[in-house]
């Protein structure tokens, strides 16, 4: 009775471990069935079915490595990189079915023509890379541009080329068809080789990069734009303090010098010198600006405000802000760095050298995407070009926004925000999400990187200090003392508002004045004599800054409309 016991055991502890093995044992049937355009690339859609005993949990199914815009069933899959093959888990989509399941997997190969040895033309088509399990039938098709002139050749990883011997195939017009006589072990491959003309396949000369090769460059752009960072702009955080008032001699025009080294905004420098009482803005009901001259500028103000008032107002006291003078103007003004030289270390680094070879990244992700999203050598080329590009200025368009953190332009938080979107959107669509995250985010890391300009002098951090301190204050003062200080100055609020409009936090500063009702603003004159909240006068100057910028955008969209949409 032991005995028998013993045997009874084994014979359960058997069947147990070995038939659950044998689920899925087979492909009952494996059709492969490619379409090569005359330009190399080839489309293929490849039917499996097989009869699963039970759940699995490791089921896979290998496609060829260069293998792009990967579906099952229709959708867009993940791909797993295995030696020379690209993995797709078929237990994720398959889920807990059991018995006979089909599933249809459908991939591009961009490139199946090659120059042999001897310099033919040569067509490789993998019909099969090496499934885990063996097909019990085959069946495959290749349809050609054009019908072949010379008979297909076939070979196996096991049997090499003596597995034609098991194949039967038959020449019809542009297709070559067959079939397996015997059934295929499991890791089989088998590829068709075909010695092609020109005719058929017109060779351009150029060959697209691998997609593994690009993503190498641009992890090369990126180091290098890290290493230039790291030994010519790098440079230690400001301190930021709290400063209730303005840096002394700077308008907030300069703002932008002061924290960035960018150039001057004459809009700005304009509220800037009428708050200080050498001008009065106008706003009519149809958002014209004109600007009256009340004083002349002497020199109680420095040499670089004096030289671009006179030049605003000449010998005249009213200037149209809509005309083209004003326009040019602005745009000259914005060449201007006053003082930049004072700021920065004499071996300080070039922070647009930085951006451009960052933006190197950017145009190598494009070419990714454009070499992911299409088929077919020259649409390829063509997105290629395109997106390669797109990709520079799109770069260009994140970093501004990090690299003008803390300046007045909300626009381009929304352009960067619109681009980041797209990248992760296209990354998606072309099987590539990696790129479509990593791209901006390099973009926006390498703004921030560059935002101080270089390497600074005391003097320059200082002044970048007293700059942000100030947009600290703005952003942060209490109510309260809002109330003690409009009690003893009814016009605080308008005194600062230049700054707050021009480091893009005057929407906030005017909220902590609450629903208090503050006088009209001694410099800008908008035909009523009503008070308002701080939030009212807020929108209004934002308005009029709005409108005295409007001529300059026009003016260089005119110009660069690409690339000024881009950096908006």
């Amino acid at each position: 009775m032991r005995r028998i016991a013993v045997f009874t055991l084994a014979l359960v502890l058997f069947f147990t471990l070995t038939f659950p093995a044998a689920a899925a044992a087979s492909a009952s049937s494996f059709g492969a069935y490619a379409t090569v355009s005359q330009d190399g690339s080839c489309q293929v859609s490849m039917t499996v079915r097989l009869h699963l005993d039970q759940v699995l949990t490791d089921l896979t199914f290998p496609v060829p490595k260069q293998a792009t815009n990967v579906t099952l069933n229709g959708a867009r899959v993940r791909t797993q990189v295995k030696n020379d093959s690209l993995l797709i888990d078929l237990s994720k989509k398959l889920g807990t079915l059991v018995g006979d399941i089909t599933v249809t997997v459908g991939y591009t190969l961009p490139d199946v023509i090659y120059t042999s040895d001897a310099g033919l033309l040569t067509l490789q088509v993998p019909l099969l890379s090496g499934f885990a399990y063996p097909v019990d039938t085959l069946e495959f098709s290749v349809t050609l541009p054009g019908a072949p002139e010379a008979k297909p050749a076939f070979s196996s990883g096991y049997h090499q080329a003596d597995i034609e011997k098991d194949l039967t195939y038959s020449i019809s017009g542009a297709t070559i068809s067959g079939t397996a006589q015997k059934s295929l072990k499991d890791h089989e491959t088998l590829v068709m080789t075909l010695t092609v003309s020109e005719d058929m396949f017109p060779q351009t000369g150029v060959v697209l990069p691998d997609l593994q090769v690009l993503n190498i460059t641009m992890a090369v752009c990126a180091v290098l734009a890290l290493l230039y960072w790291l030994f010519t702009l790098r440079a230690a955080p400001p301190r930021r303090t709290v400063r209730p008032i303005p840096p002394e001699g700077c308008t907030a025009g300069e703002r932008g010098t002061l924290l960035t080294l960018e150039g001057a905004d004459l809009s700005m420098m304009v509220f800037s010198w009428a708050q200080l009482g050498y001008l009065l803005i106008k706003l009519d009901r149809h958002d014209r600006v004109t600007l009256h001259k009340r004083m002349d500028m002497g020199n109680e103000r420095g040499s670089f405000e004096q030289r671009w008032f006179k030049q605003l107002f000449g010998k005249r006291d009213l200037v149209d802000t809509a005309g083209s003078r004003y326009a040019e103007l602005a745009i000259a003004v914005k060449k201007q760095r006053p003082n930049v030289q004072s700021f920065l270390r004499s071996r300080s680094g070039i922070p647009r050298l930085f951006r451009a070879m960052a933006a190197m990244v950017g145009l190598f992700g494009g070419v990714s995407l454009g070499i992911s999203l299409s088929t077919g050598a020259a649409l390829q080329w063509l997105l290629v070009c395109i997106l390669a590009a797109l990709g520079t200025l799109s770069s260009f368009a994140i970093q501004q926004w990090a690299y003008c953190l803390f300046l007045a332009n909300k626009r381009r938080l929304w352009s960067a925000l619109v681009h980041c979107g797209v990248w992760a959107v296209l990354g998606l669509l072309g099987g590539i999400p990696a790129v479509g995250i990593l791209v901006p985010l390099s973009q926006l890391l390498a703004g921030l990187m560059a935002a101080y300009g270089g390497r600074r002098t005391d003097a320059g951090r200082q002044a970048m200090s007293q700059v942000l301190g100030l947009r600290r204050y703005l952003r942060s003062v209490q109510h309260p003392q809002l109330l003690q200080l409009c009690e003893n100055d009814p016009d605080y609020f308008h005194t600062l508002a230049p700054y707050a409009l021009a480091l893009g936090v005057d929407a906030s500063f005017a909220k902590r004045f609450g629903k208090l009702r503050l006088p009209t603003c001694p410099y800008l004159a908008t035909g009523t004599d009503s008070m308002m909240t701080a939030s009212e006068w807020s929108v209004l100057m934002r308005r009029t800054v709005a409108a005295m910028n409007a001529g300059q955008t026009q003016r260089l969209s005119g110009k660069l409309p690409i690339l000024r949409g881009l950096s908006k």
